[in-house]
């Protein structure tokens, strides 16, 4: 009896691997799948606040505008979709409060002085009005600060207001938030 040929195996070996890949790795395509799949995400702005947005003012480097809000009266500093409100006493001595939102197709602001703590939590609202919901569950929309020691986003303690479309939490600390929540794809509907 003759031993198969280096050929002969080398066919053997592709045929069978291949029908093991068809027997395990293809029994279900993600295709198949009826569930859908959820993720969690910055909320998107419509492109029809993009393009106000886009006519304002600025360097390209996204929108800014700061103010010195006084320690012993406390103030408010208010721009595009986002309000910050500092009570009297929340902080030392007077100090320039700033937003920036470095990409306008995000709702996402870093807010200044970054790293500020403060004596009395600093109120802030964002608003979603002109979100992009495609997908969104909008009873997941929430805030959140980008942790620089993780590398990623932390939930905090917030209201949704869904007939208002906004998002009111109590800041102790500046640093990057956004408005972020979860999306459901489901190819299927």
């Amino acid at each position: 009896m003759k031993s198969p040929s280096t050929k002969n195996r080398v066919f053997f070996f592709l045929a069978a691997a291949a029908l093991l890949i068809l027997a395990v790795g293809c029994s279900k395509s993600p295709l198949e799948s009826t569930e859908p799949t959820q993720e969690t995400k910055i909320l998107g702005r419509s492109a029809s606040s993009l393009a106000a947005a886009l006519l304002s003012p600025g360097d390209g480097s996204g929108l800014y505008v700061d103010q010195v809000i006084s320690a012993e009266t406390g103030g408010r500093l208010e721009f595009f979709d986002v309000i910050i409100e500092v009570p009297a006493g929340a902080i030392d001595n007077d100090t320039i409060f700033s937003i920036l939102i470095p990409d306008l197709s995000v709702f996402y602001n870093e807010f200044g002085t970054n790293g500020l703590v403060f004596n009395v939590p600093v109120k802030v609202t964002m608003s979603y009005r002109d979100a992009d919901l495609t997908g969104v569950v909008e009873e997941s929309i929430r805030i959140a600060y980008f942790n620089n020691v993780t590398g990623e986003f932390e939930d905090i303690v917030c209201q949704l207001d869904t007939v208002n479309k906004v998002v009111k939490a109590e800041l102790h600390h500046f640093s990057a938030y956004g408005l972020i929540s979860d999306y459901v794809f489901n190819p299927f509907k």
